[in-house]
This record gives C-alpha cells, structure tokens and sequence, in this order.
C-alpha cells in the first residue's frame, strides 16, 4: 500500500486514543484480532471508505468528462442540424452526464446564462456578446420560406425579399420577444411587409401554415417535410442567419468544452 510499518503503528495508535481502547488483541505469536471496540467500529469503517473511494472515482470521472451535469440552451428553430447531431453524439460517449436541454428566446437564453443557470447557449440574432461571455460563430443557417402547398409561389425554385411582401406572414413572438421579427424586418429593407406575430410553438406555427393563414419562415436545417406546406430557399441578401455558441468567459467545464467541441465539427460540413 506504499505505507511504512511505523506509519501504520502511529495512526492506529491515534485511533485507540481516539476510541478510548485498544482496537486489536496484541499477543506474542497470535495472529492479530480485533477487540469488541475494534469489532464495533470495522463496519462502519468499510463504508467511510467506500464512500470516499466512490467520491474520488466520481471526481475523476468528472474531471476526465464522463459523468456530472450540463445545462444547454437553445434557439428555437436550432433543435435539427448541427445541435441534434453534437448532442447526439455527445450522448453517446457520455451517457452518464445529467443532460438539461432548455428550448427559448434569445433574450431569455442570455438571461439563463448570466443568471448561470444554462452552461452553455446555441442562439441565432445575437448581437454583441457581454464582456463576462465567451462568443463564437460557429456556422451560417440559411432561412426558408414555408407557405401552403397550394400557393402559386410553389411554381418558383426560391424567393426573394421582394416576395416575402407579397405574402401575409407570420412569425412567433416568444413572449413579446421581438428579436426576430426586428431582424427579419430589418432584412426585408424597403420591402413593406405584413406581418402577424403568435405565442405559439414552432410546431403550431406551420400547422397554420397548413392550414392557410398564411407563411413563416424558419431555418433550412429545422425543415420537416410536412403534407400541405412546401419550403422554399430564400436567396436575397442578407438570406443567412449566423448560428453563436455562447457560454461563461471563466468557465472550465469539461462537459462544456466536450459538446461544444462535438457541434462545431457538425457545423464545419453542415
């Protein structure tokens, strides 16, 4: 166990002044026995060590990356793509981390990571990054234009910002969040547009689509085919959305460094 015999003798005489007794029968020529006060304390010694053994183990396995907890926020929009293929893989090599997935606004994503309640954020419609923050580009998602399969513009290959003002869109407020229709409408220039904004969820949002009431516009790679709504590429200026990753400037999570390493080899053949 690479301690001396000395050392061994001195620290079981500590135990003994500890207890207030001897902890083993000394007899010349006898092998060594426990006393009743040895007796009493051997089991709950076992598990003393047991427990500080499955402690060390769990430090280095967090340490090393393989078990412990992360908290990853995302952009609606951003759960296909890169994402789910870094998460997947992350999943994979790491099946014992505590994975919390959090789907929301820009602006409440930001708020999470601050409050250091998200470890880690995925967001499009960034804007300059807080000095406390680390920032980093991590690819470029073309935006799509999703209308009812029974609209004329689904005779054209793409569309541009011009016809976007022909059509009645809708767009998903996030609880007054307003970054994206802000961008979008920034983009379009001086195309004016009509635009009705709906609290819903993304999934909602083509259903209405299906139904009619109008067309949206989402991320080419969260693009599920669905019967009665076709996608178009939109292909203008400014048609592309830069894709952040964005986590706490001191932070040295493993985990962290791991996903965010997964996603961002994703992202460079995405």
């Amino acid at each position: 166990m690479g301690v001396s015999q000395p050392a061994v003798s001195q620290t079981i005489a500590r135990l003994e002044e500890l207890y207030g007794g001897d902890l083993f029968e000394r007899r010349r020529g006898a092998p060594a026995a426990l006393t009743p006060i040895g007796r009493a304390i051997f089991p709950k010694a076992k598990l003393l060590l047991f427990t500080v053994d499955q402690q060390i183990e769990r430090a280095l396995a967090t340490a090393q990356s393989y078990t412990g907890s992360l908290s990853v926020g995302f952009y609606t929009g951003l759960a296909l793509g890169p994402l789910k293929e870094g998460i997947a893989d992350f999943r994979l090599s790491r099946p014992d981390v505590e994975l919390r997935i959090v789907e929301s606004s820009p602006a409440e994503l930001h708020r999470a990571l601050n409050e250091r309640s998200l470890d880690i954020i995925f967001s499009a419609y960034v804007t300059e990054g807080a000095d406390s923050n680390q920032q980093e580009r991590l690819w470029e998602e073309p935006m799509v234009v999703a209308l009812q399969d029974t609209h004329p513009f689904t005779a054209k290959d793409s569309l541009r910002w011009a016809d976007l003002a022909a059509l009645p869109l809708m767009m998903r407020s996030h609880g007054g969040d307003l970054t994206a229709y802000r961008t979008i409408a920034s983009r379009m220039g001086e195309h004016p547009f009509q635009c009705d904004l709906h609290d819903v969820s993304r999934g909602a949002l083509i259903e209405l689509v299906r139904l009619g009431l109008g067309a949206t516009i989402s991320f080419a790679s969260a693009v599920v085919p669905r019967d009665g709504v076709a996608f178009l590429p939109i292909v203008d200026d400014n048609s592309n959305v830069g894709i952040d990753a964005i986590w706490p400037r001191d932070d040295r999570n493993p985990l962290r460094h791991r996903l965010l390493s997964l996603v961002r080899k994703h992202a460079a053949t995405h």
